[in-house]
């Protein structure tokens, strides 16, 4: 039954193309709008997942590491009485106006947390050093950001106007977007708190290292004391903020409709050629039926043709969402065509293949004998 089924796909090799190319841009539109879903995901989250710690001071009623509230040492002073604490590092985090060079204003980031060992912020530096950052008023920029900043290709040195404070760029990365789109400037503690005129010991956030992991339960309960703020695990307020901009704000939904809808699409083009190709052979898989042919080897020859369709053009999809993947990031759109969003694609694409042939199924397991005789 798989040589029949095949030879049948070879032979209307107009239908085949165009089933093919339904299925690749179904698939490729499956995995281009699942990894743009990851990677806005993980910019949402970039900054907490690198400054680390077990655990995270935030303010009560916050949700978003966007929206940020001053906060005194005093929770940090308490957390160090503790044992189990080994270090409560200060992290700021920002919205500031800027002043472009052409004189234009927009919005961007200051971040800037206390040094541990291991966890080095800003990361993925390309040109300049993040030590260079502790000079007055230095800041980094990230090369995606260079045309909106108004800056040239070769960064370091350009200067420009941060709340009315020439700022010097010393030290440049690479991929490190905000969700909302607003620039980063990373910056050494003391140059953000002139940035945002906060005070010598004022912060908006504290990543808690603990000593022993295993004692973050009893460091939490004992915080709950304090009204004022709330000690999350760091993986429970990476998936808060998370949610907060890829689902709450409806992005995912749009993602997520505009997947489906593509699914839909190329499901609709494979449907319509295991139809077609099933009812130009139904006198053939009739012939079968009344020569014994069991229903499960009737049902091989829809299953045959779905298996080549999907297996062709899933792998022409993922090949074309790669091309895209380039593309979108060349215009600052995230696209993690990771393990995951790769078997997630994939297992998408089968779905669709396989409710694609459910019509077709259908018709051949009904197929009557009678049908020889006519």
């Amino acid at each position: 039954m798989r040589r029949i089924a095949i030879q049948s796909l070879l032979f209307d090799r107009g239908k085949l193309v165009a089933s093919l190319l339904g299925v690749a841009l179904a698939t490729a539109l499956a995995f281009v709008q699942i990894g743009l879903y990851r990677g806005f995901q993980i910019n949402s989250s970039t900054v907490i997942q690198h400054v680390g710690g077990d655990l995270w001071v935030v303010p009560t009623g916050i949700d978003v590491i966007d929206n940020a509230q001053i906060m005194s040492p005093g929770p940090r002073n308490l957390l160090l009485s503790d044992p189990c604490v080994a270090d409560a590092r200060a992290v700021i985090y920002g919205f500031v106006v800027i002043q472009k060079p052409s004189g234009t204003r927009s919005t961007a980031l200051v971040v800037a947390a206390d040094p541990r060992r291991g966890r080095e912020v800003p990361w993925a530096v390309i040109d300049g050093t993040a030590a260079g950052l502790e000079q007055p008023l230095r800041i980094s920029v990230d090369r995606t950001d260079l045309d909106k900043l108004e800056l040239p290709a070769k960064a370091l040195g350009s200067t420009f106007e941060v709340r009315g404070k020439r700022v010097v760029v010393a030290a440049v990365t690479e991929g490190i977007r905000a969700f909302t789109l607003n620039p980063y400037f990373f910056t050494s503690m003391t140059n953000a708190r002139r940035l945002l005129d906060l005070g010598e010991s004022q912060a908006m956030y504290y990543a808690v290292d603990l000593a022993a992991p295993a004692c973050a339960g009893e460091v939490i309960a004992w915080m709950k004391r304090q009204p004022d703020v709330r000690l999350l695990p760091t993986s429970q307020w990476m998936e808060t903020t998370e949610a907060h901009w890829v689902s709450r704000s409806g992005v995912g939904m749009v993602l997520a409709f505009t997947a489906v809808l593509g699914l839909i699409v190329g499901g609709v083009i494979v449907g319509q050629t295991l139809y077609s190709m099933t009812k130009e052979h139904l006198i053939e898989l009739a012939t079968l039926k009344a020569l014994g042919a069991r229903p499960g080897e009737l049902a091989g020859f829809v299953l045959w043709q779905v298996t080549v369709l999907g297996a062709i053009g899933g792998a022409a999809g993922f090949a074309l969402a790669l091309a895209l993947q380039r593309v979108l990031v060349r215009a600052s759109l995230p696209v993690v065509l990771s393990l995951q969003t790769v078997a997630l694609g994939a297992a998408a694409t089968l779905a669709m293949c396989m409710v694609a042939s459910v019509t077709s199924l259908r018709v051949v397991l009904k197929v009557e004998t009678a049908k020889v005789l006519r």
